[in-house]
C-alpha cells in the first residue's frame, strides 16, 4: 500500500515536472498549469500515452486545435494562431536556415493560411503540431531542391510531435508505430536513419517522406497524396518503394522491426 501511494505520488510529480518544461519551453498559454498536468496524469494513468511529455503535448494539440478552430471565443482563436506563428517559425530555422527574413515570415502566413482553410478535414487533433509542420514543409517544398552547398536542413527534424502522438482512440496495445516510438532515443535513431538514407539516396526522397508520412506522422493515404501532390495509387507505390529500400539495409532492420513496419 504504501509503495502504491508512494509510486502515486512520484507520478505525480514527475507529470507536474514534464507539464512545466513543456509550458515554460514553447510558451504555451491556452491551459493553466494545474490543470494540464492532472490531464497528463489522467492520460498516462489510463495507458494511452506512457510518457509524460508526450501526453502532454498531444493534449495541449487538442486545445490548440479547438481555439484555432474558434470553439472557445475570438480571443483564444487569436492567442492560438500567435502561438501556432511562433511555433513555426522557430520550427522554419530547422527547414532553411538561410531564408531571407521577409520571405520566411511570408512562407508562414501563406502556411497559416492553409492551415486556417484545412482545419475542418484534420481528423486528428492529437496530431495537430505535426500536420501543422507539415505544411510548413509542403509550402517550403521549393527551397528543399536548393543545392545542399547553399542551405543547411535536417530533412526529418522531429517537431514536439510527429511520432509522440497516442491513437484518438485506445486499441489493444502495440497497434500504432508511432506509440512504440516515443522513447527519445528511438525517435533519434529514425531520424538518424532516414538523414543517412537521404544522403546515399538524394532521388528516393518522396519515397522516404511517404514512409514517414504514414508511420512516423500518422497521416492517411489521402492527406500523404496531397502532401506529396500525388494521386492515392502513386503514394501506394511509393511507400512500397521506400519501405523496400529502407529494410535493405541492416541499420535500418532493427528498427523496422521495433516500429511494425
Amino acid at each position: 500500500m504504501i509503495q502504491h501511494e508512494l509510486e502515486s505520488e512520484n507520478l505525480t510529480e514527475r507529470c507536474r515536472s514534464e507539464v512545466a518544461r513543456v509550458l515554460s519551453r514553447y510558451d504555451w498559454r491556452l491551459i493553466e498549469l494545474q490543470e494540464l498536468a492532472h490531464r497528463t496524469e489522467e492520460t498516462v494513468r489510463s495507458g494511452v500515452i506512457a510518457s509524460p511529455w508526450a501526453a502532454a503535448v498531444n493534449i495541449y494539440c487538442h486545445i490548440l486545435y479547438a481555439a484555432c478552430r474558434g470553439d472557445d471565443g475570438p480571443s483564444r482563436q487569436e492567442r492560438a494562431f500567435l502561438e501556432l506563428q511562433r511555433y513555426l517559425f522557430e520550427l522554419s530555422f530547422r527547414e532553411v536556415a538561410d531564408l531571407p527574413h521577409d520571405l520566411r515570415l511570408e512562407q508562414i502566413n501563406e502556411t497559416l493560411l492553409r492551415i486556417w482553410q484545412r482545419l475542418p478535414v484534420y481528423y486528428k487533433p492529437g496530431a495537430f503540431l505535426a500536420i501543422a509542420a507539415m505544411e510548413l514543409r509542403n509550402v517550403m517544398r521549393p527551397w528543399w531542391a536548393r543545392p545542399r552547398a547553399n542551405r543547411e536542413r535536417q530533412p526529418w527534424e522531429l517537431p514536439p510531435t510527429p511520432i509522440d502522438q497516442a491513437p484518438e482512440q485506445p486499441g489493444q496495445p502495440g497497434d500504432d508505430p508511432a506509440d512504440r516510438a516515443i522513447s527519445e532515443e528511438l525517435a533519434q535513431s529514425i531520424q538518424d536513419r532516414f538523414n543517412e538514407m537521404l544522403r546515399r539516396h538524394p532521388r528516393a526522397r518522396q519515397q522516404l517522406e511517404a514512409v514517414w508520412l504514414k508511420y512516423i506522422a500518422g497521416l492517411d493515404d489521402e492527406m500523404i497524396g496531397r502532401y506529396l501532390q500525388k494521386p492515392v495509387a502513386s503514394v501506394h507505390v511509393l511507400r512500397s518503394r521506400g519501405l523496400s529500400r529502407l529494410r535493405a539495409e541492416p541499420s535500418w532492420q532493427r528498427l523496422a522491426q521495433d516500429l511494425g513496419i
